[in-house]
């Protein structure tokens, strides 16, 4: 089995309404980066997985907003206005969502 080299993994207000998780790895000789949002509206969230082609991030996979595990207006919970970094065990779901399906994708 490969191991996952973490590149980066942050937790951050990507605007006054929204905090974002960003985490890009490689695994298997593929760099992957997901990119999870949780916006003040549930429709501008989202979820999706890319794959580093030729020094371009490619879309592979994405989980609809309405699908989505990561709960909306995290930029507005107390615990998490002030320290964005805080909040990423509520990204936890969608992140192991994406990698199943990111490496359902490379193994078919």
């Amino acid at each position: 089995m490969s191991k996952e080299i973490t590149i980066e993994k942050i937790t951050y207000s990507s605007s006054s309404q929204s905090i974002s998780y960003r985490e890009i790895y490689q695994l298997e000789g593929k760099k992957i980066k997901l990119e999870i949002k949780s916006d003040g509206y549930r429709n501008q969230c989202y979820a999706k997985a890319y794959f580093l082609k030729q020094n371009e991030w490619v879309l592979i996979y994405s989980i609809p907003h309405s699908l989505m595990n990561t709960p909306d207006n995290l930029c507005y919970q107390p615990n998490y206005r002030h320290s964005p970094q805080k909040a990423e065990p509520e990204f936890k779901a969608d992140i192991e969502k994406l990698k199943t399906a990111q490496a359902k994708i490379f193994t078919s």
